[in-house]
């Protein structure tokens, strides 16, 4: 990393390490006839315009194409109501309400906005009830989209105050492609958009301690800080890692200090009433001494050596730290199958997928230990003139170090006295692990990546590696589209909606089965309902998707009661059953094609079956394959076609 030469040197901050500066011409080098420095403003706007084109492409692009997966359908639930059954939804959780609010605030937008008259009407969802447009997956993820697109810029204007233009370019097409920000940009939890104002509010950190222009930048800075952490209580990473920068900084303003805690104290002043007034959650944590509500971390990870290298790679590759075969408890827990699945595991997995990204991960790798030698031509000092105790590169380190080291705290082990020091009177603390609780980081890994590539020796190298990176970021971020990372039911849910299969004006015609199981926390028919696009009764708390539509929630014991009722019901003429493993059920066992059609009997025809599969590629490299099979009644013939009549008299 090195300090940008063509900024000017701001003499009580850093406005720069380097992401990058050309090393200067050769001494007596003819310059009359150089090419002008890239970028001029307009180059620049180009350009930067070009990578957000490119960012929204890829966070648009098939949006809608996955069905809600569990925490999003959480989300839908707890913004369809009115203001004060969302922030009641919300009391047991640890969740600020200021995304809930944006988000529902968002949804009010659409539907007041959407009409069956206007055109866009058909993009958003149902035409034939338009309120329920805005709780369509492309209604509500456009929200996180527009402000995942918006992040590039964000990082741009970050990235300024270390580096000069090229170098904050790059960290900005590094952005646009980062499959880690993809991924969250197109899921209606809170974390993209929090991520967004965190890297505004530091780069209006930078901003404001560099020009001290307190009346155009402390403002911007409050505000944004004010909304981060009114989302998520991870934001209070970036306000302890400021108090820091603030305290390490050379000559300290008299007015710093009083600012910093003035606009700390605005920020906290939510979050202060929320978990006092709003939530049952503070109380729990007291009375408790602890809080195991995040225990479910432990059932897919565990703190090794494995786990750490995972972050860096999740947020810059998008996928955790490829290890192969998977844990076994994670079939359990991601309901990955039944005993077929477990037989046939060998041809259900892709151990050439997690070798191929253990490689890329290694890649990546070693361009962010390369870039940190100082290579012959391309050297500059790590600190800016006059010295400062301790150089932008520090504190991009301790940006990088501190939060993730904060949430290993949490796996103290339960019996060590350390456990005992560090929680004190607390029994018990869930293990905060998980690479979205950190995504605080994925900004200075985005500039370390950045200042990298740049600081490679020789255009070619560079070149190459810059090219590499861009293309094994897209690849992973396009599987978002082509490979199901989320429950597949959005294809069941279009084959039910097919115009042969579903009537509007009377639902109660199809009967939908799904096997009975749960993604952690939310049954199957929420999930189901949700991808259907159709907006489901609720009782303030719970979806009851029973009101839209005749269904039935199996288990294979079940199943024959559910054939029992649905085949004699008379109003009913259409049976949708989903199951995942059919590749592998044999002819004689309960789901299989030949046992449903004999116990439907013959007044029932199958007109439809596919298949299609599951992957867990993300974190796993797994898959299974479901399956959904549609049978119809076969109505009674007409009276003039049954052998025996002609013209209403016997032949005989």
């Amino acid at each position: 990393m090195t300090i940008a030469s063509q900024t000017s040197p701001v003499p009580d901050m850093p406005g720069a390490i380097a992401i990058a500066s050309q090393p200067p011409a050769e001494p007596g080098a003819n310059t009359s006839n150089a090419w002008p420095r890239f970028p001029s403003r307009k180059q620049l706007t180009l350009t930067l315009t070009a990578i957000t084109l490119l960012a929204a492409f890829l966070r648009f692009f098939r949006i809608s194409y996955q069905c809600y997966w569990t925490d999003e359908s959480y989300t839908v639930n707890r913004v369809q109501g009115n203001f004060q059954q969302m922030l009641a939804s919300l009391s047991n959780q640890g969740f600020p309400p200021g995304w809930y609010a944006l988000l529902r605030w968002w949804t009010l937008f659409i539907e007041y906005f959407v009409s069956p008259d206007h055109w866009w009407t058909k993009i958003l969802g149902s035409a034939a009830n338009p309120a329920y447009t805005a709780l369509t997956p492309l209604a509500t993820r456009s929200l996180t989209a527009i402000l995942g697109t918006l992040t590039v810029l964000a990082v741009y204007f970050l990235a300024r105050q270390f580096t000069d233009r090229r170098g904050a370019l790059l960290a900005a097409l590094l952005t646009a492609v980062n499959p880690y920000l993809i991924y969250y940009s197109r899921d209606i939890k809170m974390y993209g958009p929090m991520w967004l104002f965190l890297i505004l509010n530091a780069a209006l950190f930078f901003k404001w301690q560099t020009t001290h222009k307190h009346l155009l930048w402390f403002p911007l800075y409050v505000l944004t800080g004010f909304v981060m952490t009114a989302m998520h209580s991870t934001a209070w990473f970036m306000i302890a890692l400021q108090l820091i920068f603030l305290l390490t900084r050379p000559r300290l303003r008299c007015l710093d200090g009083p600012l910093f805690a003035l606009a700390a104290g605005i920020m906290s002043l939510l979050p202060i009433y929320w978990y006092l007034n709003g939530t049952y959650w503070w109380d729990r944590l007291i009375e408790r001494r602890g809080d195991t509500t995040l225990s479910w971390v432990l059932s897919y990870t565990d703190m090794t050596w494995k786990t750490i290298a995972s972050l860096p790679c999740s947020h810059l590759l998008g996928y955790l730290y490829p290890s192969y075969p998977p844990d076994p408890m994670v079939r359990t827990w991601f309901n990955l199958g039944n005993s077929d699945f477990n037989l046939h595991a060998a041809t259900r997995s892709m151990p050439w997928l997690a070798v191929a990204e253990f490689y890329v991960a290694l890649i990546f790798a070693a361009i962010l230990i390369l870039g940190l030698i100082p290579w012959r031509g391309r050297r500059r000092s790590l600190s800016p003139s006059p010295p400062l105790p301790f150089s932008p590169s520090w504190w991009l380190a301790l940006w990088i170090l501190l939060p993730p080291a904060a949430l290993a705290l949490t796996w103290i082990p339960r019996d060590s006295t350390w456990y005992k020091v560090v929680w004190q009177s607390y029994d018990k603390i869930s293990p905060l692990w998980e690479p979205r609780y950190v995504g605080a980081i994925i900004a200075p890994l985005i500039l370390w990546l950045a200042a990298s590539l740049r600081r490679l020796p020789t255009w070619p190298v560079r070149t190459l590696a810059i090219s590499f990176v861009i293309a094994a970021s897209l690849a992973s971020a396009c599987s978002n589209y082509f490979v199901y990372r989320n429950p597949p039911f959005h294809i069941a849910a279009q084959i039910a909606t097919k115009p042969d299969y579903f009537d509007a004006k009377n639902r109660k015609t199809l009967a939908v089965a799904h096997l009975n199981l749960t993604i952690p926390g939310v049954v199957i028919p929420v999930t189901y309902a949700l991808a259907r696009h159709v907006r489901p009764m609720s009782d303030g708390s719970y979806f009851l998707p029973e009101q839209n539509f005749a269904y039935g929630m199996y288990e294979i014991a079940r199943l024959h009661d559910f054939l029992r009722r649905t085949r004699t019901t008379p109003e009913i003429h259409t049976i949708i059953i989903t199951d995942k493993c059919g590749d592998l059920t044999p002819a004689t066992e309960s789901l299989s094609t030949e046992s449903l059609s004999l116990k439907l009997g013959p007044n029932w025809k199958l007109v439809e079956e596919k298949s299609y599969r599951l992957y867990f590629e993300w974190r796993f490299y797994v898959y299974n394959t479901w399956r959904t099979r549609v049978w119809q009644r076969i109505p009674p013939p007409a009276p003039s076609s049954v052998p025996g009549f002609a013209g209403g008299a016997s032949s005989g």
